[in-house]
């Protein structure tokens, strides 16, 4: 039988791109073969956690909270405190406290989360306990109190770990480090002045503790109560536990072997934890790190300290496997991988007006059941709280067939997070952080990674280019996201996005870029009738303008030998735009298209309605190359975003299907207007541009059907993973490995990458255009690369699955020397016009996938 799989837990797909002929591999079947891919998976329901669950490392001591909270406390001579923050349920400017401390409203901080980030938020959930329990309880405030401590306490909250690299490893705060730490408590009104007079001698003197000593301690704190402690240390984990891995024979499509993996890693820096007390017997525990960097990682081969290497064969899964004709060794190609990602992870940095920015990210999280799991649930608990993530790890990773297990493990540095995971750094569950994001409205955020600041969570691509005054550009941008809906962790969404935008601009427009772009658009939104009904009016008026308005050469000097000079009358122009014959020619144009786009929906009708007003405009106006000054600057911007659903559209596009849309394009811009009387003369000029490229078309052709079957291989194998993993409990984000077989295998490993599966095939539609775009550079025809690219892609997918913009920005000013009046009189005017459509469905900001990040542009 399949098992429900869980979800934000390390699944992993290892793609391997290789330039070595194919081979088969050879390897025996060891956990059974579901058709042409190969199962060496193991399932960690049966290992034995004894190395894990006989360390006992305890709470915190008796001796370390009265030397906090007493007077006479060895540490009390070090303690540095900030000013409390008081929250009660709403904000009351008539209370009057002790040292003007300001009263600040959890209501408002709470209904400001679940506007910014979502009610599911961590952060938003924690706040809306402490708001229901300030108002179903007799308790009237919670009171946040931050200190530091000179003097460390790291021998208390610290021990010696085994399982890494055969050696014991000391694990927490190192024996010298100052402290931070941030305590949360709700209290009466009576006992508000001493909380905020002596906030550490006030806690333990009504709970009986600052940092809890016992489970029994943390189960008696209240709903909302947290504690939090940040200083140098290390941690220890198990990243990537129990990932099936796909591995690709190289030069083929598809998968054709799964493997499970465990990489056991030491990370050093500012090290932290935050425990938050919810409802019922349910706590969170938040382990980070800032400036962090890996120490140490060694895949696991063996069953032992929370990983299950080996197989039901008895050999280890992450064995040597013959790839491209070498001999590859998945235990280095996994290690070097996650050791890539982890370090990746931790360089992140979260900088926002809401604090003084912090480069803390959030490593690890889990919730945690008390009254589940016996004893081993105390022992996770503590060896959480001292920095040891293996024993919660190897917990969730063995009940994934329990609906509500003990231990539940949100996300990793290998596995899924989003933006609000680690928005607000080492306050991540305190609440005054959230007052200031929130409430004072200071709460913009600006990723830092390796290669700098960026303030969207995407894969990104900007190139521009032009010469002169005319200039085109394009930017195009993949985004990945994992989600599941709590309420059905089997439900697991996994999702790529694309987007393009590109821009044409020219100062003095004396060309068709504009129109080019338009009839573009049109097409591949309505179609090419569209374009050809538009042609009947929009190319007569061009023909009637020219006519009656025609350049004139005159001669200078005198006589019949004299140079002569082009001119052209603007008055002429501006006289016939008052013809109702010539300017109802534009009315019955926008009346024609109509029966055309009525299968449309409302907002892509206004967009091919504006986009054709605009063409019937320009078309309405002379404008000549040799009097190029007096054109207008026009800016053409035209934006597409293809969700999950257009990108699967779009890969099952066929060769033929993409070939056709490609010589539609061609015969939309590359005809000249005034010659266009029917479809065949649009026809013939797309064909001779096809001719005069010689084999482009049909390469570009040749990769679009590359990519598309790529990408539909990619994603085929997302949805058989419960098919290829039948009777075996796994989890359900996906992750991709890429590297190149060969013969170095220095180098082999070294290029070693990790993403998410959805990652991995925004990438493949990213490479997609660029792989097209620099191909089409080869098309012998008076257009841009990226419009060559991208109007054909926008044609092959429905618009109820497309969102969609156009941008039209002039300037129409006249001058003593550059006359446009005829502009203003047919009313070019700016214009921002946006379509989406009923069926599309985009990634939000918050569900941008943060691995997206890790892999520079190309």
């Amino acid at each position: 039988m399949t098992l429900s799989y869980r979800h934000l837990a390390a699944l992993s797909l290892l793609s391997l791109a290789a330039c070595a002929a194919e081979t088969d591999e050879d390897v025996a079947s060891a956990e059974g073969e579901i058709g042409s891919v190969k199962s060496y998976f193991s399932d960690a329901k049966r290992l034995d956690l004894g190395d894990l669950t006989r360390v006992s490392v305890g709470f915190a001591t008796d001796g370390l909270n009265d030397a906090l909270s007493t007077s006479s406390g060895a540490l009390r001579g070090g303690l540095r405190f900030e000013a409390p923050s008081v929250f009660a349920p709403k904000a009351d400017p008539n209370l009057v406290l002790p040292d003007r401390f300001e009263v600040k409203a959890l209501d408002s901080i709470v209904s400001g989360l679940a506007a910014q980030f979502g009610e599911k938020e961590l952060g938003t959930e924690v706040n809306a306990i402490r708001l229901k329990h300030l108002e179903s309880t007799a308790d009237d405030f919670f009171v946040e109190s931050a200190f530091t401590t000179s003097a460390g306490i790291g021998p208390s909250w610290s021990f010696g770990a085994g399982g890494f690299n055969g050696t014991s490893v000391t694990l927490g705060f190192n024996a010298d480090a100052a402290l931070t730490s941030r305590v949360i408590v709700a209290t009466k009104n009576e006992s508000l002045g001493s909380l905020l007079s002596a906030p550490l001698e006030a806690v333990k003197a009504s709970r009986g503790f600052v940092y809890p000593r016992t489970m029994a301690d943390i189960k008696g704190m209240k709903p909302g109560e947290m504690f939090a402690l940040r200083g140098a240390g290390q941690l220890g984990a198990n990243f990537g536990i129990g990932a099936p891995i796909f591995v690709t024979d190289p030069g083929s499509i598809g998968y054709r072997i799964v493997v499970s993996a465990g990489v056991a890693g030491v990370v050093k820096g500012q090290i932290d934890v935050q425990l938050v007390r919810l409802e019922g017997d349910e706590v969170v525990v938040d382990v980070g790190v800032e400036k962090g960097q890996g120490v140490s990682f060694r895949a696991g081969i063996g069953d032992e300290f929370g990983i299950k290497g080996i197989c039901d064969d008895g050999q280890s899964c992450l064995r040597d496997v013959d790839l491209g004709g070498h001999r590859v060794g998945l235990k280095g190609i996994v290690e070097k991988a996650v050791e890539k990602q982890v370090n990746k992870y931790l360089s992140f940095s979260i900088a926002g007006s809401a604090s003084s920015g912090s480069s803390r990210v959030s490593l690890s999280r889990f919730r945690v059941h008390m009254d589940k799991g016996g004893a081993d649930t105390q022992k996770a608990l503590e060896q959480l709280l001292k920095f040891d993530l293996r024993l919660a790890q190897a917990m969730y990773n063995r009940d994934l067939d329990q609906r509500e297990p003990a231990v539940f493990a949100d996300f990793d540095a290998v596995r899924a997070a989003t933006t609000t995971t680690r928005n607000f750094g080492f306050e991540l569950l305190g609440m005054n952080i959230y007052h200031r994001a929130v409430v004072k409205r200071e709460g913009t955020f600006v990723l830092q990674t390796p290669d700098g600041a960026k303030s969207i969570l995407f894969d990104h691509l900007a190139k521009d280019g032009g010469w002169f005054q005319r200039k085109h550009g394009f930017s195009r941008t993949g985004i990945a996201a994992e989600s599941i809906d709590e309420s059905s962790p089997t439900s697991f969404k996994s999702e790529a996005n694309l987007f393009i935008q590109t821009l044409s601009s020219d100062k003095h427009m004396d060309n068709d870029f504009a129109l080019d772009n338009i009839d573009a658009l049109i097409r591949g939104v309505a179609g090419q009738e569209v374009v050809d009904t538009l042609d009947v009016y929009g190319n007569d008026m061009e023909r009637t303008l020219w006519q009656k308005c025609p350049v004139e050469e005159r001669r200078s000097g005198g006589g019949d030998s004299g140079p002569t000079t082009k001119h052209w009358d603007e008055k002429c122009n501006v006289r016939l735009l008052d013809d109702p014959a010539f300017i109802g020619k534009k009315t019955q144009g926008l009346a024609a298209i109509e029966p055309k786009i009525s299968r449309l929906a409302p907002d892509f009708k206004a967009l091919v309605r504006k986009a054709a007003e605009i063409r019937l405009t320009l078309q309405s106006t002379g404008i000549h190359g040799f009097d190029a000054l007096s054109g207008p600057g026009v800016a053409v911007t035209t934006e597409a975003r293809f969700d999950d659903k257009a990108l699967e559209i779009l890969a099952s596009r066929s060769k033929d299907d993409y070939l056709a849309a490609m010589r539609g394009y061609l015969s939309a811009v590359d005809a000249k207007r005034r010659e266009v009387r029917d479809a065949n003369d649009r026809l013939r000029a797309g064909l001779a541009a096809e001719s005069d490229s010689g084999r482009t078309v049909e390469q570009m052709a040749n990769i679009f059907t590359s990519h598309a079957a790529n990408y539909r291989a990619m994603s085929a194998a997302e949805k058989a993973l419960p098919q290829t993993l039948a009777g075996k409990r796994f989890v359900s984000h996906p992750l991709a490995i890429r590297f190149t077989v060969e013969g170095d295998a220095r180098k082999m490993l070294e290029g070693a990458v990790i993403d998410s599966a959805a990652h991995q095939r925004a990438l493949t539609a990213t490479r997609l255009f660029d792989d097209l775009k620099k191909r089409a550079d080869g098309i012998d025809a008076d257009l841009d690369a990226e419009h060559a690219t991208f109007y054909p892609l926008l044609t092959l997918v429905p618009a109820q699955n497309l969102e969609v913009a156009l941008t039209v920005d002039t300037d129409v000013r006249s001058s003593w020397f550059v006359k446009r009046e005829r502009f203003i009189k047919a009313g070019l005017v700016d214009s921002i016009t946006t379509a989406k459509g009923a069926e599309s469905s985009t990634i939000s900001a918050g569900m941008f996938d943060l691995r997206s990040l890790i892999e520079s542009s190309k």
